[in-house]
């Protein structure tokens, strides 16, 4: 703490101002006789002498004086020379000289120098704001969502710090424990990690030893992983990226017109089925979606969601009223994709219903005769009628809501046959060929 004057310091230019006024003709030049004063005996002496003996007098005490202040983990004691006291010796020592022997009682008060600079600094140094947790998102690491600390804030009660030191050094010294307060930030861990909640989970299965379609759908997985804020709009195009090589993918197989053909990003078509079937089950708000023309393998009927360049997208709205966060992983040939965020309390369930199958038209007929026996080049597959509904369960209530009503084109046949044999032709009777 700061340095101040002592009293010796005070008291000396104490006395040579009574020194001045007593040599004008105010007053004896010394003390009478059976003079005290503060309980120092100054008879005879000069007002000079007599305000060094009471200065050493209440130096002596002032050695045995002390302030300290406790405040949360810190500890501050103040002593001589920033403690001192403030006393009536000029009064005492012109009463003294007009006066005649006896006791003089001194008034002295404690006090702490630079006193408003010292309780400033003592709540300056508990001093701390409050900081929110906050989520750290990376959607590629195995733990994609972390937590910083929670920092409390925590103040001194300056206002009753400098009342309660006043207080102590009026009672001669002592101890104070300041009044510290904390507080808790508003976002604390546990809202932090309530606004993190595993909203949804869907996974979906391909086949692994398609090489170049595996790599498309792990190519558009680690891709996708996002924080969405409360009504954001999630494209998959514009997470996903043009497939094309230049962006990552291979060739692989597509639907395209009703078929089966050959075409570059072949298999993302199942990230963004299962990103479809996700958000829906964490209750997002479909804003687009496509069907395919033919029913996949992986997901049941009027649940898939079939994206392209060419305008068909996936997209939803974040309605949940917080920060989501979507997250999506190969593991094997398993393809899960998690929601994370605000738990609205609703609980989503898929069911998928089979309305009608559509038998496939008769086989194409190849023949070719580059082939012995009759061979099947594509099988038929039956075409789908479906209607897709979302089970809504809120507050002890059940809703059922269709969603959605497709068709699913049939699959016709391919069976290649061989060439049947065409009779040799014939030379008229008695003449040869040549």
């Amino acid at each position: 703490m700061a340095k101040g004057r002592t009293l010796k310091s005070i008291c000396a230019a104490l006395a040579a101002a009574l020194f001045c006024l007593a040599a004008a003709g105010f007053a004896p030049s010394r003390l009478p006789r059976g003079c005290t004063v503060g309980g120092v005996d100054v008879s005879g002496k000069t007002p000079a002498e007599a305000a060094a003996l009471v200065n050493d007098s209440l130096a002596r005490e002032l050695e045995e004086k002390s302030l300290t202040v406790y405040a949360g983990e810190n500890t501050y004691v103040f002593r001589a020379p920033e403690l001192y006291f403030v006393t009536d010796l000029r009064r005492v020592l012109f009463a003294a000289l007009r006066g005649g022997g006896g006791e003089y009682p001194l008034q002295k008060r404690l006090c702490l120098l630079n006193e408003e600079r010292a309780v400033r600094g003592i709540c300056a140094d508990l001093y701390r704001r409050s900081e929110n947790v906050r989520t750290l998102f990376d959607p590629q690491s195995d733990t994609p969502l972390q937590f910083t600390q929670e920092v409390s804030g925590r103040c001194v009660n300056g206002a009753k710090l400098r009342a309660d030191i006043r207080e102590t050094l009026a009672a001669g010294g002592g101890t104070v424990v300041a009044e510290v307060h904390t507080s808790r930030p508003p976002v604390t861990r546990a809202r932090a990690e309530a606004d993190a909640s595993l909203l949804a989970r869907f996974t979906t299965y391909f086949n692994a030893a398609a090489a170049n379609r595996s790599h498309n759908i792990a190519v558009a997985a680690q891709k996708i992983g996002c924080a969405l804020a409360a009504g954001e709009v999630f494209s998959f195009n514009a997470a996903a990226g043009r497939r094309t090589e230049e962006n990552g993918y291979l060739p692989a197989p597509v639907i395209s017109g009703g078929e089966f053909t050959e075409g570059v990003g072949g298999g993302v078509c199942q990230v963004s089925t299962t990103v479809y079937n996700a958000a829906l089950l964490a209750g997002m708000q479909i804003v687009e979606y496509h069907p395919h023309s033919l029913a996949v393998g992986y997901v049941a009927p009027s649940f898939d969601a079939m994206v392209s360049g060419s305008g068909c997208d996936l997209r939803f709205r974040n309605v949940t009223g917080a920060r989501a966060y979507l997250v999506c992983r190969v593991h094997g040939n398993a393809l899960t994709v998690s929601v994370y965020g605000r738990s609205t309390g609703v609980e989503y369930e898929r069911e998928s219903v089979l309305v009608q199958y559509v038998d496939p038209p008769e086989p194409e007929i190849r023949e070719s005769a580059e082939i012995a026996e009759e061979r099947e080049l594509r099988v038929p597959k039956q075409g789908i009628r479906s209607e897709g509904y979302l089970i809504v369960r809120r507050g002890g209530k059940t809703e059922r809501k269709r969603l959605r009503k497709d068709s699913y084109a049939p699959v016709r046949g391919i069976v290649e046959r061989p060439l049947a044999p065409s009779e040799s032709p014939s030379a008229p009777d008695g003449n040869a060929l040549s």
